[in-house]
């Protein structure tokens, strides 16, 4: 907290200010430019998801995925109390990027040993391959001041993924998913339950939502799109006239 406040106070000697959302638009002024990713690297064509999954102990599985590091803030009870709210036996929820501490924690429940799978944090490398393996990938955001002023990255990778994203209505995320994705309200495990069984009983729909989100981060998210962003707000610097 004391860095933070010290790099706030700081902003003033900026020449130019580049912000990741609106909350800190509106707090910051500045450029807004949003995450971006690299989607000739994080592309579904690259990975055969059957494989990855069998690799991972997870053939026959149908996976909903968390990745990053689970937080409460990041809406962690809410996931897991809708994952088990569901009857579908195949299902595996499965966290990547957790601490050991949470690791153990899970273990020593027996009610969630056989639903959840939590895997160690990963080199940045080995995200497309991992992602690939999920057939959805939930961002269960709370609505809290650590959550309103971010704009969770792992969005943009199942997106460039072409991954069904089920989301919070906080921040951004709405805006940023375009439509291509489910949202539900933050905080309410009981509708997640209910989304997250629609998406599995209607796949099709679901693939077509994820290829359209991935076409929209191509449009919009690709790592060239903000290059160009990037590379105009330089010019605007350098020659003002």
């Amino acid at each position: 907290l004391p860095y933070t406040w010290l790099m706030e106070k700081l902003i003033g000697f900026a020449d130019s200010i580049i912000v990741s959302n609106r909350f800190l638009q509106n707090r910051f002024t500045g450029c807004l430019i949003p995450h971006c990713r690299d989607t000739t690297i994080l592309d579904p064509d690259l990975f055969n998801r059957q494989e990855i999954k069998k690799s991972l102990g997870l053939e026959g599985n149908r996976v909903i995925m968390f990745l990053g590091t689970p937080r409460a803030h990041k809406g962690m009870d809410d996931l897991i109390q809708a994952v088990e709210n569901l009857d579908h036996p195949d299902v595996r929820l499965v966290f990547i990027g957790a601490e050991p501490s949470f690791q153990s924690q899970q273990s020593n429940s027996s009610s969630k040993q056989k639903k959840v799978v939590v895997l160690p944090k990963i080199p940045f490398d080995e995200l497309p391959k991992h992602l690939s393996a999920a057939d959805i990938l939930v961002v269960p955001q709370r609505d809290t001041t650590d959550t309103q002023g971010q704009i969770p990255a792992k969005l943009f990778d199942a997106m460039a993924m072409a991954i069904p994203v089920i989301a919070t209505h906080v921040s951004d995320i709405p805006e940023v998913l375009g439509g291509n994705g489910y949202l539900v309200e933050p905080g309410k495990p009981e509708e997640l339950s209910r989304t997250l069984k629609y998406v599995l009983d209607h796949p099709e729909e679901a693939r077509e939502k994820g290829l359209q989100a991935r076409q929209r981060c191509i449009d919009l998210y690709d790592i060239k799109v903000m290059e160009e962003k990037l590379q105009n707000l330089i010019e605007i610097f350098v020659n003002p006239s």
